[in-house]
């Protein structure tokens, strides 16, 4: 639960609530199902149909998150820079997180004028950067907040120069780590594309009834459900072997 709840967070997807996204995913696959059995009337054939665009679907979420979080993490030094500019000369939090709201990098503009507006309604700083948090579910983010929380208890001391540290290690860590991705990208896609053409194929064949006739028996079915674990197991080797380890979040 709280790795899909990371996902959505990173994707983006918060403002609609953890649960209610989650609901929609199970009604999708649900849906792609029965519309499966319904042109082919092969049971194997949808239930795989509905496992296969669950799969899709987590790859399409993980997918948006790894994009958004590449264009939060290019952005986020920025953000520091801005902050601790701001800190120097003396300008109080509030203030330069409520100027963010027009001169933070396209990406992140946007949520900080929410931020912005949160505090101008009365909400207080701390809930409004744990919602801050919440929307962008990135790590560097998290870092941030949890900074401002310690500087907040510790009445400011070495802040503007952990802000500094916390820049320059941002973009350190985008360069590595955007070098690795480029690298690894393609071949966990292309594995991924070659996993999906058999049960393309195996979808034109079933519009042909005696195809059709001949997956649903039995044997047939047997066939299908066989293969939908070793194309379950294979995704999950080429998740494993392609997996980057990059830090993970814990401050959700």
């Amino acid at each position: 639960m709280i790795w899909v709840k990371s996902k959505i967070q990173e994707a983006g997807l918060a403002r609609f609530g953890v649960l209610r996204v989650i609901c929609i995913f199970i009604l999708a696959v649900t849906l792609i199902g029965v519309f499966a059995y319904q042109v082919v009337s092969i049971w194997a054939f949808a239930f795989s149909a509905s496992i296969s665009s669950a799969a899709f679907m987590l790859e399409v979420l993980t997918a948006r998150a790894r994009r958004r979080g590449r264009l939060i993490s290019a952005a986020w030094p920025d953000v520091l820079d801005s902050l601790a500019t701001a800190g120097y000369s003396g300008i109080s939090l509030s203030e330069s997180l409520t100027e963010l709201g027009e001169t933070a990098p396209d990406v992140l503009r946007e949520h900080f004028k929410i931020l912005s507006r949160n505090l101008d309604s009365g909400d207080s700083l701390a809930k409004g950067l744990e919602m801050l948090k919440a929307e962008l579910g990135d790590i560097q983010v998290d870092r941030l907040v949890e900074l401002l929380h310690i500087a907040h208890s510790s009445g400011g001391e070495g802040y503007n120069e952990a802000l500094r540290n916390q820049a320059q290690i941002a973009r350190e860590e985008l360069a590595l780590w955007g070098e690795i991705e480029s690298k690894q990208g393609w071949i966990s896609g292309t594995a991924k594309i070659a996993l999906a053409a058999p049960w393309l194929i195996v979808a034109m064949l079933s519009t042909r009834a005696e195809n059709a006739k001949a997956f649903s028996s039995n044997t047939g079915a047997s066939i299908l459900i066989f293969g939908l674990l070793v194309s379950l197991f294979a995704y999950r080797l080429i998740q494993v072997l392609g997996a980057i380890e990059k830090p993970r979040r814990v401050f959700i």
